[in-house]
C-alpha cells in the first residue's frame, strides 16, 4: 500500500477549510494549461463533467475536498474542471471554455460523465476513465496514470503504428489502447491484427492462457464458433474456467457468439429489424439443434429483452418477455440480480414509457425488488416505486412512497457516519414535483 492509500486508510476527511483538496484552474484557457504543465513539468488532469449529472456532483462533494487526494493531485498535476453542457446559469469562464469542451468531446470521445482525462506535461493523453471513483479508488487512478508502464504502453503504441510490431505483447497493447488510452478504433485494430496473426496460431494449450483469455474478455467479438476458443469453451468448459478462474467464463463466451450469429446478425445485422415478426420458435429450435449443449431457452429470451428494447422498441413486447424473463430468473438465484433484474427495468420504463399497461408491470418489478430486500429496503428502490406510482397518477401514495425513500436515505447517512445521504437532494426535489404535480421524469 502506498504512503497516500496508508495516509487514506487513516483519515478520510473532507475538510476544505484550508483548500486542501485538489485545486482547479479557474481562469486558464485549455491551451494556456498546456503551456503551464510544460513549463512547470506537471501532468494535466481534467475532469469532465455535467451539471445535471449526480456522480459528478459526489465527486464534488466527496472526493476533489478530500485532504489526501488534494495532496496527491496538486503536487503532480494541474488540473481543470470542463463543463460538456450548456445551462442558462453558466458563468464567464465555462463559457469562454465552451470550445474547448465541444473540441475535447469529440478528439477524446467522451461518452459518460464524470471522465477522467490525464495527460503528461507534452500534452500526450495516457489515461482516460470513468465513472465515480471513491477517494482511494481515484487515487489509485491518479498513480496509474504516472506509472513509468503507461508510458512505455504509449511509445509501443506508437511503434505499432509505424509498423513494428511486437505480436507477444500485442494482446496487453490492445487491452491498453482500449481502456487507458481510450482510442477503441486502434484498439481494435490492434486486436484484429493480434488475432488472426498470432492468437489463432497458437495450439490450444498455448491459447488456453489467463492473458489470452483476458484479452478475448476485452473484445469477446472477435471470437466466432469456428475459432478453436469456441470449440474449447463450448467442448471442454471446465478447462477454461480453471484458466480464468471463473466457473461461468466460458458459458457466457458460448453464449455471447451464438446469440451474435444465430440471432443478432440474422434479425438486425445493422442494428435495424429486417422482419416484422421474428419467428422466435423456429430460431430456437435451430439453434438447439446445432448446439445442443447451450442454454438456449435463457439465451434467447435475453436477446428478446434486448431485441425489443434497442431494435424494434416495441414496449408491450419487450414488457412481456421482460416479465418472462424475471420470473425464469427467479427460479435460478445464480442468475437473479435485484438492481439489474428488476429495479433498472423499472426504472427504465418509467423512463421512458407512457403506456400505463407497462407502467403497471413495472410497478410489480418494483414491488418485487423491494419484497426481496426486505427487511432492508433500499433508497432507490422505494424511490423507482414512487416514481412508478406517480405517473400511474396515484400521486398520494407517491409522495408517501418517496417521503420513505427520503427517511431510509438519512437513516443510511447515519449508519455510514456521513452528514446527507447520497440521495437527499434529488429525492426532495422529486417529493416537490409531486406536490405540485410537476413530471418527475425529465
Amino acid at each position: 500500500m502506498t504512503t497516500e492509500l496508508k495516509s487514506f486508510a487513516q483519515s478520510n476527511r473532507t475538510d476544505n477549510s484550508e483548500n486542501k483538496g485538489i485545486r482547479f484552474e479557474q481562469d486558464l484557457s485549455w491551451e494556456q494549461i498546456k503551456a503551464k504543465a510544460k513549463g512547470e513539468n506537471k501532468y494535466i488532469f481534467i475532469d469532465v463533467y455535467a451539471t445535471w449529472c449526480g456522480p459528478c456532483k459526489m465527486m464534488d462533494r466527496d472526493v476533489y475536498p478530500n485532504d489526501i487526494v488534494g495532496a496527491v493531485v496538486n503536487d503532480q498535476f494541474i488540473s481543470v474542471k470542463i463543463q460538456m453542457d450548456r445551462t442558462a446559469y453558466d458563468n464567464e469562464l465555462v463559457k469562454r471554455r465552451y470550445a474547448d469542451a465541444r473540441s475535447l468531446g469529440m478528439i477524446y470521445k467522451i461518452r459518460g460523465y464524470p471522465s477522467y482525462l490525464f495527460f503528461t506535461p507534452d500534452g500526450q493523453l495516457v489515461l482516460k476513465d470513468l465513472g465515480y471513483k471513491g477517494p482511494a479508488d481515484f487515487i489509485n487512478m491518479v498513480q496509474k496514470a504516472t506509472d513509468p508502464h503507461t508510458l512505455e504502453y504509449y511509445t509501443r503504441l506508437k511503434a505499432y503504428q509505424i509498423g513494428k510490431k511486437d505480436y507477444a505483447m500485442m494482446g496487453r497493447l490492445a487491452v491498453f489502447a482500449k481502456n487507458e488510452a481510450g482510442n477503441y478504433d486502434l484498439a481494435l485494430n490492434i486486436a484484429i491484427d493480434y488475432k488472426e496473426n498470432y492468437l489463432d496460431k497458437l495450439s490450444e494449450d498455448e491459447e488456453c492462457t489467463r492473458e489470452n483469455l483476458d484479452f478475448i474478455d476485452e473484445f469477446p467479438n472477435l471470437i466466432n464458433s469456428k475459432d478453436k476458443i469456441f470449440d474449447l469453451c463450448y467442448n471442454h468448459p471446465e478447462k477454461i474456467d480453471q484458466a480464468e478462474n471463473n466457473k461461468s467464463w466460458a458459458k457466457d463466451k458460448v453464449e455471447q457468439t451464438i446469440t451474435t450469429e444465430e440471432l443478432g446478425n440474422k434479425l438486425a445485422p445493422d442494428g435495424k429489424p429486417i422482419m416484422k415478426n421474428p419467428n422466435w420458435n423456429k430460431l430456437r429450435s435451430t439453434i438447439i439443434k446445432k448446439y445442443a449443449k447451450a442454454d438456449v431457452k435463457f439465451l434467447v429470451l435475453d436477446y428478446q429483452v434486448n431485441y425489443y428494447w434497442f431494435i424494434d422498441k416495441n414496449w408491450r413486447k419487450w414488457a412481456l418477455y421482460q416479465d418472462q424473463k424475471i420470473k425464469a430468473y427467479k427460479l435460478d438465484p445464480n442468475r437473479m440480480n435485484v438492481f439489474f433484474g428488476l429495479n433498472m427495468p423499472a426504472w427504465n420504463t418509467f423512463l421512458n414509457c407512457t403506456d400505463k399497461k407497462v407502467l403497471a408491470k413495472a410497478l410489480e418489478w418494483s414491488d418485487l425488488s423491494i419484497k426481496l430486500e426486505y427487511p432492508n429496503p433500499n433508497e432507490q428502490y422505494l424511490d423507482t416505486r414512487a416514481n412508478l406510482l406517480y405517473k400511474l397518477g396515484r400521486i398520494r401514495e407517491a409522495i408517501a412512497q418517496e417521503e420513505k425513500a427520503v427517511e431510509v436515505d438519512s437513516t443510511t447517512a447515519k449508519k455510514e457516519g456521513t452528514a446527507k445521504g447520497r440521495f437527499k437532494d434529488e429525492f426532495l426535489s422529486t417529493v416537490a414535483k409531486m406536490k405540485k404535480q410537476t413530471p418527475t421524469w425529465y
